[in-house]
Order: structure tokens, then sequence, then C-alpha cells
């Protein structure tokens, strides 16, 4: 019966609008209905969750995502080629499937057991540890932020990753941008290691880092 009730009023809208173009003395345009789709996709989210299966510095996919969608249909009336008016028929909405990642417990510790990605960054990694043999003599050992200096503790610049933000390494663990340094600027990190032989060993990397929505 819906679809009965659209055809009559589709029809009766097509007699108005002849007897309108008739009296207007455009009787000659041509005057239609016609039923339009238009689809707009939605992203779907990534979520991120601690696994005691997964190894330290490890992150692997366990499910993919798939994109939602948004499908509306349209009746629209047009006067020759120009729409002069568009009626919601209907709207279907399928929603997004989450792609979920399982990552180590290594790093620094949380009460979250779950997080959702902002972005993920090829940056190139550098370490070092607080002791002032590396940091310099007075140096107290405090971060930016004021936490004091260890391991899943990492310096970034701001303006890319805000301090305060948490963030997954791959090859080092779960942590926290709460440091800023002097050489540290662009796609440039610090990672620091509880000994310094331990950051001489790391050295430089080029490394995938998974940052979560604050």
């Amino acid at each position: 019966m819906r679809n009965c009730s659209l055809r009559v009023s589709a029809t009766l809208v097509l007699f108005a609008c002849a007897l309108g173009a008739y009296a207007s003395g455009r009787g000659k345009e041509v005057c239609r209905v016609e039923t339009r789709v238009v689809s707009a996709p939605i992203q779907f989210d990534v979520r991120y969750e601690f696994s005691r299966l997964v190894g330290p510095g490890r992150c692997v996919k366990v499910k993919n995502g798939k994109p939602g969608e948004v499908v509306k249909t349209y009746q629209v009336l047009l006067i020759g080629d120009k729409p002069v008016e568009k009626t919601l028929v209907k709207s279907v909405r399928t929603d997004p499937v989450e792609a979920v990642y399982n990552m180590g417990k290594s790093g620094i510790q949380t009460s979250r057991g779950a997080f959702h990605r902002s972005k993920v960054l090829v940056m190139s990694a550098s370490a070092y540890d607080p002791s002032p043999s590396t940091i310099g003599r007075g140096a107290t050992g405090r971060t930016a932020t004021g936490r004091h200096a260890g391991f899943g503790c990492v310096a970034v610049d701001p303006r890319v990753i805000p301090l305060g933000t948490l963030i997954f390494v791959e090859g080092y663990g779960f942590a926290l941008a709460c440091d800023t340094g002097g050489a540290i600027h662009g796609d440039r990190i610090d990672l620091c290691f509880g000994s310094r032989s331990q950051a001489m060993r790391y050295g430089r990397k080029q490394v995938r880092v998974h940052v979560f929505k604050r």
C-alpha cells in the first residue's frame, strides 16, 4: 500500500506541475518525477586491546574492519532538466564493523582496557635513559609534564603528538607522550629505557606509531 500511495502522490504532483507549467506559459517544458539514490560511506573505528597472547612491543590485527553506509532514496520533481523539489522516500543505514588489534602489555601501566585509533605515523625513533651520565648533571629525571622518566615515557614534538597522548610504538610498547627535547622535531620520537646499555642497543630506527584518541 505504501508504494501505491507514493505512485498516486507522484501522479498528483505531475498533474499539479503540468497545470502550473501551462498556466505560467511553460506548457512545452517536460514535468516529471525521478527516483534518485544517494549513498554515503561511514568510516569504521579501529580498537586496540591488551592481550597476554601477544609479545612485548608487538601489535597484531585480529579482526578486519568494514565501512558502513547510509543509502537515501529521493523522489525528485523536475521541470525540464531543473530539479524544483526533492522528497526523502527511504533511508537505510548499515552500521560499520570495527577493526581490532591486540597489543603486548609492555610499557606504562593504565587502567583502561581498550583504545581507539586516531592515526598511525611512521617516525624516526632514538633512545635515551634518564641517568645523569646521559642527560647531564643536575638533571632531575622529570619530564615536561612532571612525570618521572622511565620505560614507557617518550619525548615528542607536541605539534605532531600532543603531550598526554597515549600511543603504541611497534618494537617498544605502550607509551605516554610526556616529554619534549631540543632535537625532537617533526617525525622524531625519543624512547626512554631503564638503562644506558638498553638505550645504546636500541640505537635509531624507523617505527610505526599508533596514536590513540584522547
